[in-house]
């Protein structure tokens, strides 16, 4: 049940954007989407692993860094 609520929502994803990119195509947009597609990434939804949440936690915020100068620029 829980893959196929991973695949649901990682669809709906991929549509919201394709919609985005067509309906609003002179709006500008910044999507924080970074993959971290190693093995000792890999998880789902019931993950309950704290060091491993700490780690997706970091590279998280790793990623929105790349992104803050864009988001400002959006934002301001």
């Amino acid at each position: 049940m829980v893959q196929l609520l991973q695949k649901t929502l990682d669809i709906n994803t991929h549509s919201m954007e394709q919609l985005a990119a067509v309906l609003f195509k002179n709006v500008r947009m910044v999507r924080v989407n970074d993959t971290f597609n190693t093995p000792e990434m890999a998880t789902d939804l019931m993950e309950h692993n704290l060091t491993k949440l700490n780690m997706l936690y970091q590279r998280g915020t790793a990623s929105f860094g790349k992104h803050e100068r864009q988001l400002k620029e959006l934002l301001s």
